[in-house]
């Protein structure tokens, strides 16, 4: 007996959200200008992991300034 086909197409890749990599950097904030740095060169080496982790340290940090992002 011959084993069934359990994917007869190709599995579907979805791209991720583009809000995952906006970042709103609060002026005056080290911790913003150092996540900023980095994902500008997470961006420019194509490193979509890098750009998440940097994009989510801007938004979800406690900024120095005492303004939320």
């Amino acid at each position: 007996m011959t084993e069934p086909s359990r994917y007869p197409e190709s599995p579907v890749v979805l791209p991720l959200d583009e809000w995952l990599y906006e970042a709103h950097p609060v002026a005056g904030c080290s911790t913003c200008t150092e996540a900023a740095t980095a994902l500008q060169a997470a961006k420019k080496s194509g490193d979509a992991n890098a750009r998440f982790e940097a994009a989510r340290i801007v938004r979800q940090h406690p900024h120095e300034t005492g303004v939320s992002a």
